[in-house]
């Protein structure tokens, strides 16, 4: 994703020509974007309805272990790219 523009639609648009890849890199991308959109969604949930905020480090800490932790889980196949 090094290559992709910091814009929404040209993140989902790299995501979804990969979408049914299988590839680490491209596992990883979809998880990432995921967890962000989870987070960034659960803070915006907390400030409105419970007055509640958390500063930009701490979510992207928190976006950043739970991938960390979910990659750690995950089980890739060994094949001549991935080694």
């Amino acid at each position: 994703m090094v290559r992709v523009e910091p814009k929404w639609n040209e993140i989902m648009a790299w995501l979804q020509a990969r979408g049914s890849s299988k590839s680490a890199l491209n596992y990883s991308s979809r998880l990432i974007v995921a967890a962000a959109a989870y987070f960034i969604w659960q803070e915006r949930n907390a400030r409105l309805f419970r007055n509640q905020t958390r500063p930009p480090d701490v979510i992207i800490d928190t976006i950043l272990q739970t991938v960390r932790y979910k990659l750690m889980g995950v089980k890739f196949k060994n094949t001549d790219r991935v080694g």
